[in-house]
Order: structure tokens, then C-alpha cells, then sequence
């Protein structure tokens, strides 16, 4: 037999529905938050891999410029990409405005056939002669005065590089000092 139960009954009120919404809510905001905290880790990472892409693309350059240096002799200074430090020739004003494109004296770079043809720009470099220095000659001489090995006049050059990334904003620019 069954047992009756015995009480009375209470209609409902609708707590179960009101919990149900307020836990659904909640819900599809914890969502929508995942899904933005996605999307901004999604473009931070495509900006870092934009960013690699004219890292390579400049480093790429400033090989191109140190092998031009190489070379059996250096081109004439003359301010097309070679520069000489004491003269007013107008160079690339890349340290002001990275992006500056106006009057840009620069040697394109297009030697390295493994850069991403899908880049902004090709890579540029231009090349300055520094004030000649007085050094020893042979590895690890030091630009100072030393009791090593005989001194002698030595050429510096400073090779400045641009890399572009896919987007036209994500510029690098990378230097060295080159001894010849």
C-alpha cells in the first residue's frame, strides 16, 4: 500500500526558475569574458610573430650591409645609403620616426630570397663611415692603448637596418658597429 502524505501543499513561488536565470547569467558572462580574454591572447600573439617577421627582415638587411662592406672596395659616400659621418648629407631620420618614408635615402635590401614576400615593405640599410680609430689590430684588440700588438688606423662603419612586419605599423630597427 502507499503511504499518503500528509500536509499541505504550497503552490510554488519560483525560486527555482529566478536561481536557474540569475546561474545562467552569471554563466554567459564568465563566457563572454573567456572568449575576450581569447581574442586579446590571440592578437598579442600575432602582433609577437609581426613583430619576429621585421626582426628577421631587418637582420636580413644589416647582413646585406655588413657583405657590402666585405666587399673588395667600399662605394663612394656619396648619400645614396652611404654615408659619412662628418658630412651634412641628409640621412634616413629613422630614429625620429621609424616609419618615415619621405625622402628615405636607404638601400633596399632584396638579397635574402627566404624573407616573406608577404611583408609591408622590403627591408633597408644604409651604412655610415665613423670617425677612423686607432686600434690594435688582430682578435680581441682593444680600442684603447695597450701593450699589445702594433696600432694601427682603423675604418669603423655603423650599418643601421628596417624591417617590416605584415602590418605597415610593426617597424624594427637594428645596428651594428662593422670593422674593416
Amino acid at each position: 500500500m502507499m503511504g499518503k502524505i500528509h500536509g499541505q501543499a504550497r503552490g510554488q513561488r519560483g525560486a527555482a526558475l529566478m536561481i536557474g536565470l540569475v546561474l545562467l547569467l552569471v554563466m554567459t558572462l564568465m563566457g563572454i569574458a573567456a572568449m575576450r580574454s581569447t581574442t586579446m591572447q590571440e592578437r598579442m600573439a600575432g602582433s609577437l610573430q609581426d613583430q619576429n617577421r621585421a626582426l628577421q627582415a631587418a637582420e636580413s638587411a644589416l647582413r646585406g650591409g655588413e657583405q657590402a662592406l666585405r666587399g673588395v672596395a667600399v662605394p663612394t659616400f656619396d648619400g645614396d645609403g652611404w654615408y659619412d659621418i662628418l658630412d651634412d648629407l641628409a640621412r634616413p631620420t629613422w630614429d625620429t620616426d621609424p616609419t618615415n618614408t619621405s625622402a628615405n635615402r636607404a638601400i633596399e635590401y632584396t638579397g635574402d630570397t627566404a624573407l616573406d614576400e608577404s611583408l609591408d615593405r622590403p627591408p633597408q640599410y644604409y651604412i655610415e663611415r665613423l670617425v677612423p680609430v686607432i686600434a690594435e689590430r688582430g682578435p680581441g684588440g682593444s680600442l684603447s692603448l695597450g701593450d699589445g700588438e702594433a696600432l694601427e688606423e682603423m675604418d669603423l662603419y655603423r650599418v643601421v637596418a628596417r624591417g617590416f612586419g605584415r602590418n605597415s605599423n610593426t617597424v624594427v630597427i637594428v645596428e651594428s658597429i662593422f670593422r674593416r
